[in-house]
């Protein structure tokens, strides 16, 4: 078995296991296994990477999740919205990584956490 299938494989069974570090989410009205990560997406805007949505009155999310399990029929975009976790939420990178997308979203309105 090549690396890329063993990896493939231990997506679902070592990541995104709901009893260690996965969580159950909705996007956009599905539920979708995710594992949620703030620290990653606060370091992200700390770091004053070159994003134009940054702002110190918002709250930021990175979630990641199993590309094969995303619902729909398209991928996330970045500078569109959605909602998560039945808030509205802006998507604001998408980046790929062995089968798992990481997916940076921020609160429109930062207020209603």
């Amino acid at each position: 078995m090549s690396l890329k299938d063993r990896i493939a494989n231990d997506i679902n069974r070592t990541f995104m296991r709901q009893d260690h570090f996965a969580e159950t989410h909705y996007w956009n009205g599905y539920e979708i296994v995710c594992v949620p990560d703030e620290e990653e997406a606060l370091k992200r805007k700390n770091n004053n990477v070159n994003d134009i949505s940054w702002d110190n009155n918002t709250r930021t999310l990175l979630i990641h999740t199993p590309l094969a399990d995303f619902p729909g029929e398209e991928e996330p975009e970045p500078n569109t919205h959605v909602m998560f976790d039945r808030k509205p939420m802006k998507v604001l990178d998408v980046v790929h990584n062995g089968g798992v997308i990481g997916i940076y979203l921020t609160a429109i309105d930062p207020r209603e956490f």
